[in-house]
């Protein structure tokens, strides 16, 4: 039988070699999977998987992918309006962020390009 896996997870062993001792004692308390149950098969155990492998799928799929956001593909025709309302909701979470911080410079910058849009119609 053929397993994708096997090979894909084979590359990741240079990165997980330092945490692997850690990785193979911790089990998910859901399951009782370990992480190398998870590079051999693929697939996680139960929910309790991702929160207790956290860590490890995030390294796993930054290697990968290089991001840990998933945007999707964008239908053609509705294009443009989609990018702009993702646009307008990562202003908005930026804004949240800038003020969490307490970086008010940035968040009025923030706050005028978000009103922008408003009045643009997003």
């Amino acid at each position: 039988m053929f397993d994708l896996f096997d090979d894909f997870f084979d590359a990741f062993d240079t990165f997980t070699v330092p945490m692997q001792t850690k990785q193979s004692a911790r089990l998910c308390p859901g399951c009782g999977r370990s992480w190398n149950d998870f590079r051999r098969t693929g697939r996680f155990g139960c929910d309790k998987c991702y929160e207790t492998f956290r860590p490890e799928a995030t390294a796993a799929i930054r290697q990968i992918h290089s991001t840990t956001r998933h945007n999707g593909k964008v239908p053609s025709k509705a294009g443009e309006g989609i990018k702009r309302k993702r646009e307008y909701e990562e202003l908005k979470r930026k804004l949240q962020d800038a003020l969490k911080s307490e970086s008010y410079e940035e968040a009025a910058v923030l706050h005028k390009k978000i009103k922008a849009m408003e009045k643009e119609g997003i």
